[in-house]
C-alpha cells in the first residue's frame, strides 16, 4: 500500500503554478500509481488529500473543494506560503 506522503508528493508533482481542475490532478495522479498500490483508494480519497494540501498551505484553490470537476488548484506562490 502506498503511503499518504507518497500520494501527496505525486499530487503535488501534478499541480503547477497554473490553475488546474482537481479532477484532472486526481486523475493524473491515480494513473501514475500502480493499481495494486492503490487498492481501495478512490478518487474521493485523492480529492480529500488535495484538501489536506490546501490546509497545509502548500496549494491554493478557487471554488468549492467538494466539487472536484469545478474547483481548481495551483501551487501557492512562494511569497504566500504558510510556514
Amino acid at each position: 500500500m502506498i503511503s499518504e506522503k507518497e500520494i501527496d508528493g505525486t499530487l503535488l508533482a501534478n499541480i503547477t503554478n497554473n490553475w488546474r481542475k482537481i479532477a484532472f490532478v486526481v486523475g493524473r495522479t491515480m494513473m501514475q500509481i500502480d493499481d495494486k498500490q492503490r487498492v481501495g483508494l478512490d478518487d474521493l480519497y485523492f480529492s480529500t488529500r488535495v484538501s489536506v494540501l490546501v490546509e497545509k498551505g502548500l496549494i491554493e484553490f478557487d471554488g468549492d473543494l467538494n466539487q472536484m470537476r469545478e474547483c481548481e488548484v495551483r501551487l501557492m506562490p512562494k511569497s504566500d506560503k504558510v510556514n
